[in-house]
């Protein structure tokens, strides 16, 4: 039976589940208000190939399939967001535990989900930044939570640092379409962080690891990339030493299995990315079966797996 108890319990998954709902609503309010239509832009392109393949088709939802595949992304926040009633109060908060921590890590899955379901299915300019936002959203959560570790931060401080960062960083790719270039930035930077867990004494791997894995990720020519990104190069070589000459890292994660399958589901989906836009070798415009809405997928698992990686933490500050 559903009562005001049973709610209290799950209050962080009902939560976000009405939050959802509501946002769904709000999309269809808005194209209702519009005359059946999300616009003269979105309205302009239908027929064509869409960036990521996939045909634009008339009606409510413009990319079937990279708009549907979305739902996996919703529903492991969803997961993570129900399984916190299970979870313990006791011990310092963390993502194994009743934490905001966990609550925030649920719901930036869902933003992801939410954020490119109105991309993919609307194709309007604010659907686009809600992508990128969310997709931010996300990447940056293990590097604040990581940096909540290192600096013992409480949860006040993890949530003022983590939500002023994504406010900040929503605004500024709205006005200068920034987010690509953070979403690769955080994932060299918590590369660092994971490196240093592991190998703290050791500033080259710190430094090499999350270079070497940027280059893989986005297929960029190592010798371009020294020659282009500089400023990357010399950020990640101070991040480097920052991490080695920090206070000990009294941290213990279990690597197998969560975190090589998340990251081998990340590799294998940022391949099917590259290849799947238009004009890659596995665009088919007009097949049920694309590569981006693999992608999504793909992307969804990885989420699960790093969720349960965290979880396999041992705090011995």
């Amino acid at each position: 039976m559903i009562d005001n108890e049973y709610l209290r319990e799950r209050w962080e998954f009902f939560a976000v589940l009405v939050g959802i709902v509501a946002i769904f609503a709000i999309f269809a309010l808005t194209y209702t208000l519009n005359d059946d239509s999300w616009g003269a832009e979105s309205d302009s392109g239908i027929g064509e190939e869409a960036g990521y393949c996939e045909r634009i088709q008339a009606g409510v939802i413009r990319e079937p399939a990279n708009t549907w595949s979305n739902l996996p992304f919703i529903l492991v926040g969803l997961y993570v967001l129900w399984r916190m009633q299970y979870d313990s109060r006791d011990g310092l908060p963390s993502l194994s535990n009743r934490s905001w921590f966990t609550l925030m890590y649920g719901m930036a899955c869902t933003a992801v989900g939410v954020g490119s379901f109105a991309m993919h299915g609307f194709n309007t300019d604010w659907g686009g930044w809600l992508d990128l936002s969310g997709m931010m959203m996300y990447i940056t959560m293990p590097v604040f939570y990581n940096f909540s570790r290192f600096f013992r931060w409480n949860e006040r401080e993890f949530l003022a640092y983590y939500l002023g960062t994504n406010a900040l960083l929503s605004v500024l790719h709205w006005q200068y379409g920034i987010g690509l270039f953070v979403w690769g930035f955080a994932i060299a930077i918590w590369l660092a962080q994971e490196t240093a867990i592991r190998y703290q004494q050791q500033p080259l791997a710190i430094f090499l690891v999350p270079i070497a894995g940027i280059i893989i990720l986005v297929n960029y020519n190592p010798v371009d990339f020294i020659r282009e990104q500089v400023g990357v190069i010399i950020f990640m070589a101070l991040l480097a030493w920052f991490l080695y000459r920090l206070d000990e890292i009294r941290l213990q994660r279990t690597h197998t299995p969560y975190f090589w399958c998340g990251s081998a589901a990340y590799l294998l989906a940022s391949f099917i990315w590259r290849a799947s836009q238009q004009g890659g070798e596995m665009c088919d415009p007009d097949s049920l079966l694309q590569g981006h809405a693999l992608w999504h997928i793909l992307g969804a698992v990885a989420m699960f797996c790093f969720y349960r990686y965290f979880r396999t933490e041992v705090n011995n500050y």
